[in-house]
């Protein structure tokens, strides 16, 4: 009976923390769809959908974009900064499509969580702001939230890629949860390294990467 009533626990216990692993499974694509203006949109099996925004092109290839591979911003591996990747990688860069229509950029969605980029501004350090709002439409009060953010020169090309605390509550503090049904505003995040003369269109990407509810 013993053994019974451990194996119920253990199961019991693993329902438990599905919802917290599932936040953590990135989403499968299911359909790849193009829209009027030429942007493509990649649909996944979570219900949630991601513009595909960078263009593969090679190093020994010409730079016309029909032999260039689309690839989702979600897949990109490249370390930060990019003047530290092996040369070997193929460069990338932004589609025409995202260069042309930067605002699709500045918006990711995940788990009823929406992160916009609301402003940005340089200090005397040359360090880059970026003040962001948060949206909960979900069913979870989440205390920690990290986001990927890529910038890109007005060229297009890489320069960075950075990884920041957009939310970070406080222990036992239900006060500063980011709670369901409603909106907040970031601390203003300071990222260093950053090119200031080549980011003048201000072209960057946001995806989250992990999120911790109570």
């Amino acid at each position: 009976m013993l053994k019974k009533l451990n194996a119920y626990a253990a199961i019991c216990g693993l329902f438990w923390v599905m919802p917290s692993l599932a936040e953590q499974f990135e989403p499968k694509a299911l359909e790849i769809v193009t829209l009027q203006n030429g942007a493509q949109v990649q649909l996944n099996d979570d219900f949630t959908w991601q513009y595909l925004l960078l263009n593969t092109q090679s190093e020994t290839t010409s730079s016309i974009d029909t032999n260039n591979a689309v690839l989702p911003v979600a897949v990109a591996a490249l370390e930060t900064p990019l003047a530290n990747s092996a040369s070997s990688h193929s460069p990338e860069r932004l589609s025409d499509i995202a260069i042309n229509q930067a605002e699709l950029l500045k918006s990711t969605a995940k788990n009823g969580v929406k992160i916009s980029l609301l402003n940005s501004q340089w200090d005397d350090k040359d360090r880059l702001g970026l003040h962001f709002q948060l949206v909960n439409t979900g069913t979870k009060n989440y205390v920690q939230i990290l986001l990927e953010v890529s910038l890109y020169a007005d060229s297009g090309t890489l320069l960075t890629q950075q990884e920041v605390k957009v939310w970070q509550a406080i222990f036992r503090m239900p006060d500063t949860y980011l709670r369901k049904e409603q909106s907040r505003t970031s601390e203003i995040l300071w990222l260093e390294g950053v090119d200031k003369t080549q980011w003048d269109k201000q072209l960057l990407s946001l995806k989250i990467t992990n999120m911790e509810s109570r």
